[in-house]
């Protein structure tokens, strides 16, 4: 069973909801997700997914952040299941380490 801490809006202030249990108010938005993920962090085992999830009322829940990492072995499985066609797909490259090296 996956462990998810929802992050919600109620009453023009920010909540962190997991399980039974409620933290906040928040000030902002912001500080209600740093606080999920951060708790998430904490508490993540390698065989045990932690989510944090954005639920906000009259919209859908989405997935900000888990700690289920994605398998590297698979990734390159699909790529050589394409015959290696992707490999140079920009996806598939290394990204630069910071904005620092995007100026020109």
């Amino acid at each position: 069973m996956i462990r998810e801490f929802y992050v919600t809006c109620r009453v023009e202030k920010w909540f962190v909801d997991e399980g039974c249990e409620t933290h906040g108010p928040y000030l902002s938005k912001h500080d209600a997700i740093a606080d999920a993920i951060e708790a998430a962090e904490l508490l993540a085992k390698p065989k045990k997914a932690i989510n944090v999830v954005l639920k906000l009322r009259g919209a859908g829940a989405e997935l900000i952040w888990t700690s289920k990492k994605p398998r590297i072995a698979k990734v390159l499985e699909d790529v050589d299941a394409v015959g290696g066609e992707d490999a140079d797909h920009p996806d598939l490259q290394p990204k630069p380490a910071g904005l620092a090296e995007m100026r020109v």
